[in-house]
């Protein structure tokens, strides 16, 4: 299917980065996460994605704990000491900056499968752009932010220099926040744009891609991912929610940006029901739990949900065949 049906998904690596700048603001990070609609236990979780939309409430709420042009500098940094080099890791055999930035669009798609992000010429100058839904929500708002900050900071450690761009386009109402934590009166902003994009110069484009900014490359990374269809990103974004049997069909909706009717539509299509996308996740948690010898029976029923070891039992036989004592000394014994 086309980007723009797939749930928005981002790198569970990446979005425990955003998790733990709320210790910039709080040494509790709990009260944040549940606001923001993550599991308690995100940080602990193998999971390979996990949903944007939660990810771009934190990072509301986060602004709503400092000032513009603190929380600017603190995303800032993140960007250059963590974000940028995930990303170069990524790049294989670039000779110019424009290189780095056309495979860019094709890496990018490794840490956030729906993400697109293009080069365009408007008014005879370049522009890096990015394509998203637009939301008027302050989550939507400060995700624009933040990828305009990763656009800046990353062409100036391809620059080496404090490159600013003279004109920035965002889809959002206003450019009041961003403008306040680049401090520069010289850039021009517009808003209510289709895209959100960075004007850069050809000269930028031409300048050779700086040995400084390798890193040691990721074997493949330069190709695009698999194509990731609806139901296997509705199957990432929800996984992190079912390690427990208790969340419903409107709790998942909602999570997903949906309603209940057009969720079950959806996975009507692709031959399954959420009854069943449940099951197959909680077989497989329980799986994973249980070829862990620390985890005991009991332990492991709590974990995912069940009120004893006894209903946990009966409800894996029927999916498995196989009680879980038999199952652990089976895989045990393999």
């Amino acid at each position: 299917m086309h980007d723009k049906t797939l749930v928005p998904l981002i790198h569970t690596a990446h979005a425990n980065a955003f998790i733990t700048l709320i210790k910039h603001f709080e040494h509790d990070i709990y009260p944040l996460l549940k606001a923001a609609g993550l599991p308690s236990n995100i940080l602990r979780q193998p999971y390979e994605f996990v949903s944007t939309t939660p990810i771009q409430h934190l990072l509301a709420l986060m602004a709503e704990q400092a000032d513009p042009y603190h929380y600017g500098m603190i995303l800032r940094h993140e960007i250059k000491t963590f974000f940028i080099p995930k990303v170069l890791q990524r790049l294989h055999h670039v000779t110019t900056i424009e290189d780095a930035l056309q495979q860019l669009t094709v890496t990018i798609k490794h840490e956030s499968p729906s993400t697109q992000i293009s080069i365009h010429r408007f008014n005879d100058m370049p522009w890096l752009c990015r394509q998203k839904p637009k939301d008027d929500t302050a989550g939507f708002h400060w995700a624009e932010i933040f990828s305009v900050l990763f656009i800046i900071e990353l062409i100036r450690t391809l620059t080496r220099s404090d490159w600013l761009p003279s004109q920035i386009a965002l889809q959002s109402h206003g450019a009041d926040e961003l403008a306040i934590i680049l401090d520069n009166k010289d850039i021009s902003f517009y808003t209510d744009r289709s895209i959100a994009a960075v004007a850069l110069t050809d000269a930028i484009m031409a300048m050779p891609y700086p040995t400084s900014a390798q890193f040691s490359p990721i074997e493949h990374s330069a190709d695009a991912p698999a194509a990731m269809s609806y139901i296997e990103s509705i199957q990432h974004a929800l996984r992190p929610y079912l390690v427990k049997q208790t969340l419903t069909i409107e709790e998942a909706a909602q999570i997903l940006e949906t309603t209940p009717r057009t969720l079950q539509r959806r996975l009507a299509s692709a031959n399954t029901s959420f009854r069943q996308l449940k099951e197959s996740f909680l077989l497989e948690t329980a799986c994973r739990l249980m070829e862990n010898e620390q985890y005991s029976l009991t332990t492991i029923a709590y974990e995912i949900g069940y009120a004893n070891l006894a209903h946990f039992s009966r409800a894996f036989k029927k999916m498995t065949g196989f009680s879980p004592k038999h199952y652990r000394q089976r895989y045990l014994s393999s």
